[in-house]
């Protein structure tokens, strides 16, 4: 399987010298993804809670792959990113799982965009049903892989 230590920092930060005043339909929709993930911030260490950046990482140790492998520490779960016309979702387990993004739904496909990253304009668009379901098989796959703190 292919692992990566990836993060969202380098598209915040790229967010930070644009900065401008969020649009409250941003605003909300950041609120309530926001809201999905902490249910499960217990299993995971909270790297960045912001008003426009959150993220969900994991303590395990694993080996990079590459000419200079080395052992690191960490797994992104899921973060959270307002950007100027969207909110970005970004769900690790997507790009970790094959099975996982096979069983995608429909509904959610179109908001799909990249290996692991979901954009949404407002809130009524979003399927919250299906979103729950994906977040929730998720995180029964990273604790089926012993990823998540007991």
């Amino acid at each position: 399987m292919k692992i990566s230590k990836t993060s969202t920092t380098a598209h915040f930060v790229n967010l930070k010298r644009n900065a401008r005043a969020i649009p409250y339909a941003l605003k909300q929709t950041y609120t309530h993804l926001v809201g999905l993930l902490e249910p499960y911030q217990e299993h995971f260490e909270v790297k960045a809670n912001t008003d426009v950046h959150f993220e969900l990482w994991t303590n395990h140790v694993f080996r990079s792959n590459g000419l200079n492998a080395k052992y690191k520490k960490g797994l992104m779960f899921a973060a959270v990113v307002v950007f100027k016309k969207f909110v970005s979702l970004y769900f690790y387990p997507l790009y970790v799982s094959k099975s996982l993004k096979e069983t995608l739904s429909d509904e959610l496909k179109p908001f799909l965009t990249g290996e692991s990253c979901f954009h949404f304009k407002t809130l009524e668009e979003i399927p919250l049903s299906e979103l729950h379901k994906l977040i929730d098989d998720g995180f029964v796959f990273y604790k089926e892989q012993g990823w998540v703190k007991p």
